[in-house]
Protein backbone atom coordinates (compact mmCIF):
# COMPACT_ATOMS: atom_id res chain seq x y z
CA UNK A 1 0.00 0.00 0.00
CA UNK A 2 1.15 3.50 -0.75
CA UNK A 3 -0.41 6.91 -0.29
CA UNK A 4 -0.77 9.61 -2.90
CA UNK A 5 -2.23 13.08 -2.91
CA UNK A 6 -5.97 13.17 -3.60
CA UNK A 7 -7.20 15.53 -6.32
CA UNK A 8 -10.37 16.15 -4.34
CA UNK A 9 -10.54 17.27 -0.68
CA UNK A 10 -11.35 13.83 0.71
CA UNK A 11 -9.40 10.86 2.02
CA UNK A 12 -10.28 7.56 0.35
CA UNK A 13 -9.04 4.05 -0.47
CA UNK A 14 -8.52 2.43 -3.85
CA UNK A 15 -7.55 -1.02 -5.10
CA UNK A 16 -5.42 -1.22 -8.23
CA UNK A 17 -6.97 -3.92 -10.40
CA UNK A 18 -5.03 -6.45 -12.51
CA UNK A 19 -5.95 -8.01 -15.84
CA UNK A 20 -5.89 -11.56 -14.44
CA UNK A 21 -8.63 -10.68 -11.91
CA UNK A 22 -10.64 -8.85 -14.58
CA UNK A 23 -10.50 -12.00 -16.73
CA UNK A 24 -11.74 -14.09 -13.79
CA UNK A 25 -14.48 -11.60 -12.90
CA UNK A 26 -13.38 -11.18 -9.31
CA UNK A 27 -11.95 -8.52 -7.06
CA UNK A 28 -8.96 -9.58 -4.98
CA UNK A 29 -8.67 -7.73 -1.66
CA UNK A 30 -5.07 -6.78 -0.76
CA UNK A 31 -3.76 -8.01 2.57
CA UNK A 32 -3.59 -4.39 3.77
CA UNK A 33 -7.41 -4.25 3.65
CA UNK A 34 -8.48 -7.68 4.90
CA UNK A 35 -9.31 -6.39 8.39
CA UNK A 36 -12.29 -4.60 6.83
CA UNK A 37 -13.71 -7.91 5.56
CA UNK A 38 -15.18 -11.07 7.12
CA UNK A 39 -12.94 -13.89 8.34
CA UNK A 40 -15.19 -16.63 6.97
CA UNK A 41 -16.75 -17.60 3.65
CA UNK A 42 -20.13 -15.93 3.17
CA UNK A 43 -22.29 -13.62 1.09
CA UNK A 44 -21.34 -9.95 1.20
CA UNK A 45 -23.48 -7.11 -0.11
CA UNK A 46 -21.99 -4.80 -2.69
CA UNK A 47 -23.36 -1.57 -4.15
CA UNK A 48 -21.88 -0.85 -7.57
CA UNK A 49 -21.28 2.70 -8.73
CA UNK A 50 -23.95 5.20 -7.67
CA UNK A 51 -26.69 2.58 -7.48
CA UNK A 52 -28.72 2.24 -4.28
CA UNK A 53 -29.47 -1.50 -4.44
CA UNK A 54 -26.94 -3.86 -2.87
CA UNK A 55 -26.06 -7.09 -4.68
CA UNK A 56 -25.24 -10.32 -2.84
CA UNK A 57 -21.82 -11.62 -3.89
CA UNK A 58 -19.75 -14.62 -2.90
CA UNK A 59 -16.89 -13.75 -0.59
CA UNK A 60 -13.83 -15.90 0.04
CA UNK A 61 -11.60 -15.04 3.02
CA UNK A 62 -7.82 -14.93 3.07
CA UNK A 63 -7.53 -18.19 5.04
CA UNK A 64 -9.15 -20.20 2.24
CA UNK A 65 -7.28 -22.67 0.00
CA UNK A 66 -6.72 -19.90 -2.58
CA UNK A 67 -4.86 -17.83 0.05
CA UNK A 68 -6.57 -14.81 -1.45
CA UNK A 69 -9.33 -12.62 -0.05
CA UNK A 70 -11.76 -12.04 -2.93
CA UNK A 71 -15.23 -10.97 -4.05
CA UNK A 72 -16.73 -12.87 -6.96
CA UNK A 73 -19.34 -11.92 -9.53
CA UNK A 74 -17.59 -8.76 -10.72
CA UNK A 75 -17.64 -9.51 -14.46
CA UNK A 76 -20.73 -7.39 -15.29
CA UNK A 77 -19.28 -4.41 -13.42
CA UNK A 78 -15.95 -4.69 -15.25
CA UNK A 79 -17.66 -4.94 -18.63
CA UNK A 80 -20.17 -2.15 -18.01
CA UNK A 81 -17.51 0.37 -17.03
CA UNK A 82 -14.78 -1.04 -19.31
CA UNK A 83 -12.36 -1.45 -16.42
CA UNK A 84 -8.80 -1.98 -17.66
CA UNK A 85 -5.62 -3.37 -16.21
CA UNK A 86 -3.98 -0.94 -13.77
CA UNK A 87 -7.11 1.12 -13.08
CA UNK A 88 -8.05 1.95 -9.52
CA UNK A 89 -11.37 1.08 -7.92
CA UNK A 90 -12.61 3.08 -4.95
CA UNK A 91 -13.81 0.81 -2.16
CA UNK A 92 -15.98 2.14 0.65
CA UNK A 93 -16.91 0.27 3.81
CA UNK A 94 -20.58 1.16 4.29
CA UNK A 95 -21.42 -1.19 7.14
CA UNK A 96 -20.50 -4.63 8.43
CA UNK A 97 -20.75 -6.97 5.46
CA UNK A 98 -21.74 -4.11 3.10
CA UNK A 99 -19.48 -2.26 0.64
CA UNK A 100 -19.59 0.17 -2.28
CA UNK A 101 -17.29 -0.30 -5.26
CA UNK A 102 -16.94 2.24 -8.06
CA UNK A 103 -14.29 3.39 -10.47
CA UNK A 104 -12.14 6.29 -9.40
CA UNK A 105 -13.43 8.31 -12.35
CA UNK A 106 -17.01 7.69 -11.20
CA UNK A 107 -16.12 8.72 -7.68
CA UNK A 108 -14.41 11.97 -8.66
CA UNK A 109 -17.09 12.88 -11.21
CA UNK A 110 -19.86 12.39 -8.63
CA UNK A 111 -18.05 14.59 -6.10
CA UNK A 112 -17.28 17.32 -8.66
CA UNK A 113 -20.89 17.42 -9.93
CA UNK A 114 -22.27 17.72 -6.41
CA UNK A 115 -19.77 20.47 -5.60
CA UNK A 116 -20.81 22.35 -8.74
CA UNK A 117 -24.45 22.08 -7.64
CA UNK A 118 -23.46 23.31 -4.19
CA UNK A 119 -21.76 26.39 -5.62
CA UNK A 120 -24.89 27.29 -7.61
CA UNK A 121 -27.49 26.79 -4.87
CA UNK A 122 -29.39 29.85 -3.62
CA UNK A 123 -30.90 28.52 -0.39
CA UNK A 124 -29.23 27.27 2.79
CA UNK A 125 -31.73 24.43 3.13
CA UNK A 126 -30.80 23.19 -0.34
CA UNK A 127 -27.13 23.66 0.50
CA UNK A 128 -27.63 21.41 3.53
CA UNK A 129 -29.19 18.71 1.31
CA UNK A 130 -26.31 18.84 -1.17
CA UNK A 131 -23.68 18.76 1.59
CA UNK A 132 -25.35 15.63 2.98
CA UNK A 133 -25.29 14.16 -0.54
CA UNK A 134 -21.54 14.87 -0.79
CA UNK A 135 -21.13 13.23 2.62
CA UNK A 136 -22.89 10.12 1.29
CA UNK A 137 -20.90 10.03 -1.95
CA UNK A 138 -17.56 10.45 -0.19
CA UNK A 139 -18.51 8.08 2.65
CA UNK A 140 -17.47 10.80 5.12
CA UNK A 141 -19.33 12.06 8.15
CA UNK A 142 -21.11 15.40 7.80
CA UNK A 143 -18.60 17.37 9.88
CA UNK A 144 -15.63 16.13 7.83
CA UNK A 145 -17.54 16.99 4.65
CA UNK A 146 -18.07 20.56 5.88
CA UNK A 147 -14.36 20.92 6.60
CA UNK A 148 -13.44 19.43 3.21
CA UNK A 149 -15.70 21.87 1.37
CA UNK A 150 -14.34 24.75 3.46
CA UNK A 151 -10.82 23.71 2.41
CA UNK A 152 -11.85 23.52 -1.26
CA UNK A 153 -13.45 26.96 -1.24
CA UNK A 154 -10.43 28.46 0.52
CA UNK A 155 -8.10 27.40 -2.31
CA UNK A 156 -9.62 29.54 -5.06
CA UNK A 157 -8.52 32.95 -6.27
CA UNK A 158 -9.97 36.01 -4.54
CA UNK A 159 -11.85 37.97 -7.22
CA UNK A 160 -13.48 41.37 -7.30
CA UNK A 161 -16.98 41.44 -5.88
CA UNK A 162 -19.73 41.41 -8.50
CA UNK A 163 -22.85 43.56 -8.63
CA UNK A 164 -26.41 42.38 -9.11
CA UNK A 165 -27.91 44.03 -12.17
CA UNK A 166 -30.73 46.53 -11.65
CA UNK A 167 -32.31 49.27 -13.77
CA UNK A 168 -31.97 51.83 -11.00
CA UNK A 169 -29.17 50.85 -8.63
CA UNK A 170 -26.13 48.65 -8.44
CA UNK A 171 -26.38 46.20 -5.54
CA UNK A 172 -23.40 44.15 -4.38
CA UNK A 173 -23.89 40.40 -4.74
CA UNK A 174 -24.97 38.57 -1.61
CA UNK A 175 -22.97 35.77 -0.01
CA UNK A 176 -23.87 32.38 -1.59
CA UNK A 177 -26.05 30.09 0.49
CA UNK A 178 -23.40 27.35 0.33
CA UNK A 179 -20.80 29.60 1.97
CA UNK A 180 -23.26 30.81 4.62
CA UNK A 181 -24.13 27.20 5.45
CA UNK A 182 -20.51 26.06 5.63
CA UNK A 183 -19.46 29.01 7.80
CA UNK A 184 -22.43 28.48 10.11
CA UNK A 185 -21.44 24.83 10.60
CA UNK A 186 -17.72 25.46 10.96
CA UNK A 187 -17.85 28.28 13.49
CA UNK A 188 -21.19 27.38 15.14
CA UNK A 189 -22.16 31.06 15.03
CA UNK A 190 -19.25 32.15 17.24
CA UNK A 191 -17.46 35.37 16.33
CA UNK A 192 -13.99 34.69 14.94
CA UNK A 193 -12.63 37.65 16.89
CA UNK A 194 -14.49 37.80 20.20
CA UNK A 195 -15.86 34.25 20.39
CA UNK A 196 -19.26 35.72 21.33
CA UNK A 197 -22.57 34.30 20.15
CA UNK A 198 -26.16 34.04 21.33
CA UNK A 199 -29.14 31.91 20.39
CA UNK A 200 -32.12 33.39 18.62
CA UNK A 201 -35.70 32.46 19.46
CA UNK A 202 -35.57 29.69 16.85
CA UNK A 203 -32.63 28.09 18.67
CA UNK A 204 -30.06 28.96 16.02
CA UNK A 205 -26.96 31.06 16.80
CA UNK A 206 -27.03 34.64 15.56
CA UNK A 207 -24.05 35.90 13.61
CA UNK A 208 -23.25 38.37 10.86
CA UNK A 209 -20.89 38.00 7.91
CA UNK A 210 -18.34 40.70 7.25
CA UNK A 211 -16.46 41.32 3.99
CA UNK A 212 -12.94 42.32 5.04
CA UNK A 213 -12.39 44.17 1.78
CA UNK A 214 -15.84 45.32 0.57
CA UNK A 215 -14.92 45.36 -3.10
CA UNK A 216 -13.53 41.83 -3.12
CA UNK A 217 -15.73 38.80 -3.73
CA UNK A 218 -17.19 36.03 -1.62
CA UNK A 219 -13.99 34.14 -0.90
CA UNK A 220 -13.50 32.51 2.50
CA UNK A 221 -10.37 34.58 3.04
CA UNK A 222 -12.45 37.72 2.62
CA UNK A 223 -15.39 36.78 4.89
CA UNK A 224 -15.53 36.67 8.68
CA UNK A 225 -18.18 35.33 11.05
CA UNK A 226 -18.64 38.19 13.52
CA UNK A 227 -20.89 39.39 16.32
CA UNK A 228 -22.95 42.57 15.75
CA UNK A 229 -20.64 44.55 18.06
CA UNK A 230 -17.50 43.49 16.18
CA UNK A 231 -19.22 44.12 12.84
CA UNK A 232 -20.00 47.70 13.95
CA UNK A 233 -16.40 48.22 14.99
CA UNK A 234 -15.21 47.25 11.51
CA UNK A 235 -17.49 49.99 10.19
CA UNK A 236 -17.00 52.80 12.70
CA UNK A 237 -13.72 52.29 14.62
CA UNK A 238 -10.20 53.05 13.49
CA UNK A 239 -9.20 49.70 12.01
CA UNK A 240 -5.76 48.27 11.25
CA UNK A 241 -5.60 44.77 9.73
CA UNK A 242 -2.68 42.34 9.67
CA UNK A 243 -2.56 39.57 7.03
CA UNK A 244 -0.28 36.56 6.63
CA UNK A 245 1.47 35.44 3.42
CA UNK A 246 -1.57 33.38 2.37
CA UNK A 247 -3.84 36.45 2.70
CA UNK A 248 -5.67 35.26 5.82
CA UNK A 249 -6.48 38.08 8.26
CA UNK A 250 -4.56 37.16 11.43
CA UNK A 251 -4.90 40.17 13.69
CA UNK A 252 -7.06 43.29 13.82
CA UNK A 253 -6.74 46.49 15.82
CA UNK A 254 -9.86 48.45 16.74
CA UNK A 255 -8.70 51.87 17.95
CA UNK A 256 -6.04 50.82 20.53
CA UNK A 257 -7.17 47.23 21.17
CA UNK A 258 -5.72 44.29 19.25
CA UNK A 259 -7.45 40.95 18.69
CA UNK A 260 -6.36 37.66 17.13
CA UNK A 261 -8.59 36.16 14.43
CA UNK A 262 -9.52 32.48 14.69
CA UNK A 263 -9.45 30.49 11.43
CA UNK A 264 -10.57 26.88 11.09
CA UNK A 265 -8.13 26.46 8.19
CA UNK A 266 -5.38 26.12 10.82
CA UNK A 267 -6.97 22.87 12.02
CA UNK A 268 -7.39 21.30 8.56
CA UNK A 269 -4.89 19.13 6.66
CA UNK A 270 -2.87 20.90 4.01
CA UNK A 271 -3.54 18.07 1.59
CA UNK A 272 -5.81 15.06 1.32
CA UNK A 273 -4.59 11.55 0.62
CA UNK A 274 -5.82 8.45 -1.10
CA UNK A 275 -4.57 5.00 -0.15
CA UNK A 276 -3.72 2.86 -3.17
CA UNK A 277 -3.75 -0.85 -2.26
CA UNK A 278 -1.90 -3.40 -4.36
CA UNK A 279 -2.01 -7.18 -4.53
Amino acid sequence: MKTGESKIPFHYKTIRITQSRINKGLLAIPVSLINYFPKDKRKVYVIFGRQEKANAKNFTPYNSSSRECRIGGMRDFYEKFQVKDGEELVIQIIDENKYRILTEDQFRASILKAEKDLDMVDDEGKADIILKKISLISNSNFEDTIYSEFFRLSQGIIEMRKYDKSKTIRKKESIPASIRKILAEVYKGKCQISGFSFLMKNGKPYFELHHIKPNLGNHLKNILVVSPNVHAQFTYARVVEFFDEQEWLRKVRFNDDEFLVKHIIDDLPRKFEKEVHYL
